[in-house]
């Protein structure tokens, strides 16, 4: 299939976006004239921890922090996540002693930076408990409320007063089908058992309204790549009273929790384009939904034996993802033919790229037909899609699935 003369459509967006303008702008001169360390106490130095005070105030706004101190920058979102996760159960052994039993309650679909590092706590002594979910990808109130009070009656018979687990690390929305958790739900169950609640934002925030005192989470994870700020540049929100050890030491910066001299230019640029994304989030979430159930229902109707994976089109699916099982039909190759006919698309989530296993997350949602498993894709549109774009999807994605199934039964 030769490669289309036609516009490229980049629907990728959840792996990566673009950088904006404005981000760049605001990144220029920390990059050239206001160069400065903010640790320092001269001129120039005093200029950058200004910028800094400014970028950490702009993002505290956006996410209804109650403080700028409530938010300390970080590399990206899974260094976000694994902070937190490190620290809450170092936290838990301060409090309750080296020898407490430790456990953390998690989804069977979260982002690898939770799971991989829930896997190394295991290997080490930690209860992990990995919540099911639905076959759209929701996470039951009830079943964290039963893991917790189950949890909570094992340490009372045990002769234990220490809550039922270090912590509880649920994603807000889901990198691969959308799901929009009640994470205000399921926060405050956490705490009716006095755990700490954690949620991985990385994919919703700057997509769908996040405000963090309302969600009720004692930490929120964001990265600023995610909507159009800067790669290498995230944060990580703590509520005020809730406090974790350090995950990197060395020096003072991130007031002692964060060693390591600030990228000054990354967390201006995420700020802005936090900033610039927030400005119209509500009209451009309604814009990009509305393209994404367009694009949803031309697939359904066009193909055979393809199914949508997620949420049905609603509030609860992130505006910008659109996700599917095909039968009989590889994702990777299905990804490589869309790549020649002008359409970049994921098989999958991208930190699951090369993996040859279905996804993690399509398992949990029950899809256990190799026929089916095996062909996952997801489009991730961008802000700016036009009805134009889903019209050319619509002539491309169906001709490569057909072609993929051709090409995968003479295998």
């Amino acid at each position: 299939m030769p490669a289309s003369a036609e516009p490229y459509i980049y629907a990728d967006n959840a792996a990566t976006t673009p950088l904006s303008p404005a981000a760049l702008q605001a990144m220029m001169p920390l990059l050239t004239s206001t160069f400065g360390n903010p640790s320092g106490i001269h001129r120039v130095a005093r200029e950058a921890a200004d910028a800094l005070a400014d970028a950490r105030a702009r993002i505290a706004t956006c996410l209804g922090a109650g403080a700028p101190n409530d938010i300390f920058f970080t590399s990206g979102g899974s260094e976000s996540d694994t902070w937190v996760l490190h620290g809450a159960v170092q936290r838990f052994r301060d409090q309750f002693g080296a020898g407490a039993r430790v456990r953390v309650v998690t989804s069977a679909i979260e982002h690898h930076a939770i799971l991989h590092g829930c896997d190394e706590h295991e290997r080490v002594g930690v209860e992990i408990t990995h919540l099911p979910v639905d076959t759209e990808g929701f996470v039951a109130p009830a079943d964290l409320r039963r893991a917790l009070r189950d949890a909570s009656a094992a340490d009372h018979a045990a002769g234990v007063d220490a809550p039922p687990a270090a912590l509880v690390s649920i994603m807000l929305a889901n990198n691969e089908v959308g799901a929009v958790q009640d994470i205000a739900q399921l926060a405050a169950i956490a705490h009716e058992f006095d755990v700490p609640f954690h949620t991985d934002a990385v994919q919703a925030v700057g997509h769908i309204p996040v405000d963090a005192r309302t969600l009720g989470v004692d930490a929120l994870s964001l990265s600023g790549h995610k909507f159009h700020g800067p790669r290498g540049i995230g944060a990580l929100y703590l509520r005020p009273g809730f406090s974790i050890p350090p995950l990197i030491t060395g020096g003072a910066q991130e007031r002692g929790l964060r060693a390591g001299t600030e990228n000054l230019a990354g967390a201006a640029g995420m700020a802005t384009a936090l900033a610039e994304a927030c400005a119209d989030l509500e009209p451009r979430a309604a814009h990009v939904a509305a393209l994404r159930d367009a694009f949803i229902q031309g697939i359904l109707d066009a193909c055979e034996n393809v199914q949508l994976t997620g949420p049905a089109p609603s509030e609860r699916r992130l505006p910008s993802i659109a996700s599917f099982v095909c039968r009989d039909c590889d994702s990777e190759l299905l990804v490589m033919l869309l790549d020649r006919a002008g359409v970049a698309a994921a098989a999958g989530s991208a930190c699951a790229t090369g993996s040859t296993e279905p996804s993690h997350v399509i398992t949990a949602l029950g899809i256990a037909d190799p026929a089916w498993a095996h062909g996952s894709v997801r489009f991730s549109l961008a802000d700016d899609v036009s009805a134009a774009d889903v019209d050319l999807l619509l002539e491309r994605v169906p001709a490569c699935i057909r072609r993929a199934r051709l090409i995968s039964s003479m295998r």
